[in-house]
């Protein structure tokens, strides 16, 4: 269904310059914006911050100096994907950590820690060449104060030859004062098709009773040094009230990367909306899709445009008569194709997807999809001209039998989960990366004590863990 929204009045935007934000019924972009006034000095941390000492920290060997290249996870430009993560250390701030990417896949000993001695990191990192240098930046979130008030704030650290330094100080995004503990969810891709890589980001409006709305701000690129965008655009959200969060698509270079948003649940699966990006940047329109908590996006069909997934994550509201699915929600995946005049693709009774990872396992140029099943294991759906197809491999990784202080851990306290996937070895085939932490609630965390296996589904390619970092 094509669904467009009435638009709403800011409230509190971007201090990038003034915008209208039109009445939403034309399938055009939002428009172009100038930046004009911006933040005279970056936020500042909170006094509570308190970094962890140097010397329990442990610095691995610098990466190879890079000449730079167009992979959006390349941070030192060698021609290898890299990994980043948050990682929790007790009562410490969190630091960021880099793992490079080698011709022997993910090197442990060759990282990066950036410790939270500048900003308290409040969420999971990722990256895109945001300056246009030809080497991959990382974006995080860092609690910060402005105004008086406590807020989570988009941040950039530079990529450069030898990855990002870890002494340097974050660079904030400008943005307007938020309202306390109001967190800009904020993800890069290339929504105008331009191979510059922009900033979606979720943003507070008001409607014209005075209820609070959200909108979706972008920040196209190439952005300064000093985190200002070359432009921004303003629009209504396709999500009336709270947006939980935003997926966009890959940046490759060839294509405008679409959007995902997703609606707020209760605990049950949730409705996402799909915006298309294009020349003039994400258009006002929006697709509404099957509700589903696991979502990915990836070219399963192998015809060049992106697709879809939507899954039952398995999740459920536990509130007397709100705990059941609806059967066209209940296990069941959706494959939208971005291809015209395309019928969906649904897959019944499986259950469940807690997690989808998309990535190209086998190297023959099309999508493929790991899926999450829990105690199933996670399942690998290989992608083709006909989409994908199940019966490929089941992975399997576990933790250690006991925790950190000596309790026995139960068989599903010791599942690894799919996080993410790349080509850290430059073979042309990406590797899927699980992970696993005491903690449990992988995959975009890490903790002080977390396992990591690299895998191209037949052999572990380079695992390690983080204890003692």
């Amino acid at each position: 269904m094509i669904k467009s929204r009435t638009g709403t009045v800011l409230a509190l935007a971007l201090l990038l310059g003034g915008c209208s934000l039109g009445d939403g019924r034309d399938a055009s972009p939002a428009p172009y914006v100038t930046p004009s006034a911006l933040l005279p000095e970056p936020p500042s941390p909170p006094p509570s911050s308190s970094p962890r000492p140097a010397s329990l920290r442990s610095q691995g060997s610098p990466p190879a100096e890079g000449k730079g290249s167009r992979d959006p996870r390349d941070v030192n430009g060698d021609g290898f994907a890299d990994l980043t993560f948050v990682m929790s250390h007790g009562p410490w701030s969190p630091d960021l950590v880099i793992v490079y990417g080698s011709k022997d896949g993910l090197d442990p000993r060759t990282r990066t820690v950036v410790p939270g001695a500048h900003l308290e990191f409040t969420g999971p990192a990722d990256t895109a060449d945001l300056d246009g240098d030809g080497f991959a930046d990382v974006l995080v979130h860092g609690h910060v104060v402005q105004a008086g008030a406590d807020s989570d704030v988009p941040h950039i650290l530079w990529g450069g030859p030898k990855g990002v330094d870890p002494e340097a100080v974050p660079t904030a995004v400008p943005t307007s004062a938020a309202p306390p503990f109001f967190s800009h969810e904020t993800v890069p891709g290339d929504f105008d098709g331009d191979g510059e890589a922009d900033l979606a980001l979720k943003t507070p409006m008001t409607n014209g009773t005075g209820e609070r709305q959200e909108s979706l701000a972008v920040l196209y690129g190439p952005f300064t040094r000093k985190g200002v965008p070359r432009r921004h655009t303003v629009q209504p959200s396709p999500v009336s009230v709270d947006i939980q969060g935003l997926i966009a698509g890959r940046i490759d270079g060839r294509r405008a990367t679409d959007l995902l948003v997703r609606d707020g649940s209760d605990g049950g699966q949730a409705a996402s909306w799909l915006v298309r990006g294009g020349p003039g940047g994400l258009s006002r329109r929006s697709r509404e899709l099957n509700k589903g908590n696991s979502l990915a996006f990836g070219d399963f069909d192998g015809d060049g445009r992106g697709d879809v997934v939507v899954a039952d994550s398995g999740s459920r509201n536990n509130e007397p008569g709100y705990e059941t699915e609806p059967p066209g929600v209940d296990g069941v995946m959706t494959v939208y194709f971005g291809g015209a005049r395309r019928a969906p693709q649904v897959f019944k009774n499986l259950r469940f997807a807690r997690e989808t990872v998309a990535g190209d396992y086998d190297g023959d140029g099309t999508d493929d999809l790991a899926i999450d099943r829990g105690p199933d294991g996670v399942e690998l759906l290989h992608g083709g001209r006909n989409g994908l197809r199940r019966g490929g491999k089941v992975i399997r990784r576990s933790g250690p039998a006991t925790d950190p202080n000596g309790g026995r851990l139960r068989p599903l306290e010791r599942l690894a989960h799919p996080r993410a996937a790349a080509d850290y070895d430059g073979d042309g085939r990406d590797e899927l990366l699980l992970t696993w932490s005491p903690t449990g609630h992988v995959p975009e965390w890490g903790s002080a004590l977390s396992l990591w296996w690299a895998t191209d589904g037949d052999r572990d390619e380079s695992t390690f863990g983080t204890g003692g970092w």
